[in-house]
């Protein structure tokens, strides 16, 4: 199936006529959409799936409606009252050899109390009423409504079906249409009447009513289990939408700042420690500057006093000796001059002699005004230095702290009023409450499913006792017994050969979707493989050393590309030509995981591929990357003046 052409008529936010061409070429399968949230990119997709499914259409805001009040709400709120609003799918689908181009037209009105939609349907140009009657039957012929979540999906919502749950659901769906399984299953059901009748023939009016009784119990009991399984999966729908939401509504207070108002106080405390530190800091920097520290400024001076002392003390020696060694001197001089000593050698002793005692006299008049000891130095340089280094640390302290001081005084700043946050805060409170709330109705639900599946059970086993208690004699009784026998055998027969059905195709599926995961995800060493419980149909991925790895070690992205592996193998493996369509295909992933897929998924992911983009996904080298398989570019926006959204050609 590849579809060619899409109108829309007073649809949502679609007032009057749009024709949009989705044909596609040869080598470049992708149609790009582009479009701001709220623009229109949703309620394309819904079109897409309510003219082709009608009231069992998955659309996204449908909820709890009924069908005609969901019909009601669709319509432009801009139009008149008569204006009817209609939705043309044209495609073209290939059976063997012959290729057929299908037209279908869903219409209604709301200008009347009980809203019901028509559907035509037209066939190579020809109207096909029987086509146009049972459509909602013939449509699973073209794309089955159990497999539609592997071909129309929500990019950020993909990301919920890694549960293992939900994947299981998924690929439980996925296996028995594409084996056929369902009509196995329809065909259990069959024989479990004829089964029911057989034995029931043997029974008498006592056990009958007996019989007729346990009928109307299983029967309820069968109701209760279909209606709370059915409870379970809206509320499983509401709580992924609340959990959607809740992502949206905490990027929206982180945008906001709102996060930090928590840490108002704390930050608060933060600056008012500094400010204690920046005091005691200060306080021991002044004690050192209030000692010897500043001595180390002045260390010439010092130098100059040690040398000055050192001059007082030789000029006090001086002035202690000088008498005495001019006694001695005269002394030697007479000495020598009794010993007859040449007068030329007496000349040269006492002209030394006068020069060492006027040396001796210069040093004596050396001035003295510090008249102290050299030992009041000792130890000040080492004293100074290991200030020097106390101060140093000081100062460096003391920056840290300004630069501290300063980073919690930018986060004060940043920090807005309650008052302009506390509807993003309220927002994001009422959906974690929403969420919390499903999830204990979920909880509560599935407790009474199981006491009610127990019943169920009870009730069956019950019935079956008591259709084969009764053993009369009569041929046709025996014939009846053995042909319920028969069935019997021919139930257990057909599990045996569903379970070795699956075991046979199961290998394949697990093929694709780890070599689809391989060629996805950028850490090729994640995992190492991918193994599905043919009876549980639950993944279990398996990691570099041989063990079990639950799915909720994978990051949010990369649980999302596992999703998206997981609807990609199954897709490969149904065969089917169907045209694969994403809502915001890159949702919350990063930059590589986003070249991943967009190199390596969406231009595989069918024949035809139509995703439709906001502004903030498919651009710069993703969009280059994918220009080569791209052939055709739309942007959807919305015109304020003409009051609707418009398909106008190229991408932003």
């Amino acid at each position: 199936m590849i579809i060619k052409q899409l109108t829309l008529e007073n649809f949502g936010i679609y007032k009057g006529r749009h024709e949009v061409d989705l044909s596609i070429k040869d080598g470049q399968p992708i149609i790009l959409f582009g479009g701001l949230n709220g623009g229109g990119k949703t309620t394309f997709l819904d079109a897409l799936q309510l003219v082709l499914y009608g009231k069992h259409a998955k659309c996204s805001n449908r909820g709890h409606q009924s069908y005609g009040s969901y019909l009601t709400s669709t319509k432009n709120r801009y139009v008149g009252e008569q204006e009817q609003v209609e939705i043309t799918l044209t495609f073209t689908h290939t059976t063997e050899t012959t290729t057929n181009e299908f037209i279908v037209k869903r219409s209604w009105k709301t200008n009347t109390k009980d809203v019901k939609d028509k559907v035509m349907v037209y066939c190579n140009d020809q109207e096909n009423t029987h086509l146009s009657q049972y459509w909602d039957e013939f449509v699973n012929e073209f794309i089955p409504l159990s497999l539609s979540d592997l071909f129309f999906f929500d990019g950020e919502k993909i990301e919920n079906l890694a549960h293992p749950d939900r994947s299981a659901d998924l690929i439980k769906t996925g296996i028995e249409n594409l084996l056929g399984l369902d009509l196995l299953t329809q065909l259990h059901i069959d024989l479990n009447n004829v089964e029911r009748k057989r034995k029931s023939d043997n029974l008498d009016i006592s056990t009958m009513e007996k019989v007729t009784v346990l009928e109307a119990d299983i029967a309820e009991q069968s109701t209760i289990v279909t209606s709370l399984k059915k409870d379970i999966a809206d509320l499983e729908k509401h709580a992924s939408d609340a959990n959607v939401s809740i992502n949206k509504a905490r990027q929206k207070v982180r945008s906001a700042g709102a996060h930090l108002i928590e840490e108002r106080d704390s930050i608060k405390f933060e600056l008012g420690a500094i400010e204690e530190k920046q005091k005691t800091n200060l306080a021991e920097r002044v004690k050192l500057d209030a000692g010897c520290g500043p001595l180390g400024l002045i260390p010439n001076l010092i130098n100059a006093a040690k040398q000055q002392i050192t001059k007082e003390e030789h000029a006090t020696q001086a002035k202690v000796i000088q008498n005495a060694i001019s006694e001695y001197e005269s002394t030697i001089k007479q000495t020598l001059i009794n010993e007859s000593v040449p007068q030329k050698a007496l000349n040269a002793l006492e002209a030394t002699m006068d020069k060492l005692a006027l040396q001796r006299q210069t040093l004596a008049n050396t001035p003295c005004y510090i008249d102290t000891h050299i030992s009041i130095f000792n130890g000040l340089d080492e004293k100074i230095a290991i200030d020097s280094k106390e101060r140093a640390k000081l100062i460096n302290q003391r920056e840290q702290l300004l630069e501290q001081q300063a980073l919690y005084e930018k986060k004060l700043e940043s920090i807005p009023d309650y008052e302009t946050v506390q509807h993003l805060l309220s927002e994001l409170a009422v959906a974690e409450a929403e969420l919390k709330n499903n999830l204990v109705l979920i909880k509560n639900k599935q407790q009474l499913l199981q006491q009610a599946q127990v019943r169920d059970e009870v009730l069956s086993t019950r019935y079956a006792n008591l259709l084969t208690q009764q053993n009369r004699d009569t041929f046709e009784q025996k014939r009846s017994i053995q042909v319920a026998e028969h069935i019997s055998k021919l139930k257990t027969t057909m599990q045996s050969f569903a379970v070795d059905l699956i075991k046979e195709n199961i290998q394949l599926l697990e093929q694709h979707i780890k070599d689809n995961f391989y060629d996805l995800n950028r850490k090729k060493n994640l995992v190492s493989n991918i193994k599905i419980c043919p009876k549980e149909f639950t993944i279990t991925l398996i990691d570099t050393n041989n063990n079990n790895m639950p799915t909720s070690r994978l990051s949010a992205g990369e649980r999302q590309l596992l999703a998206i592996a997981i609807l990609w193998g199954l897709a490969e493996a149904s065969g089917k030509e169907i045209p694969t369509i994403i809502d915001t295909p890159l949702g919350r992933l990063d930059g590589k995981h986003r070249s991943k897929l967009v190199q390596n998924y969406f231009p595989y992911a069918g024949k035809q591929v139509i995703l439709l983009s906001t502004d903030e996904e498919i651009t710069g080298q993703y969009y280059d990357q994918l220009k080569p398989s791209i052939c055709r570019e739309y942007h959807i926006n919305f015109d304020e003046q003409a009051q609707t959204s418009t398909f106008t050609e190229g991408y932003f």
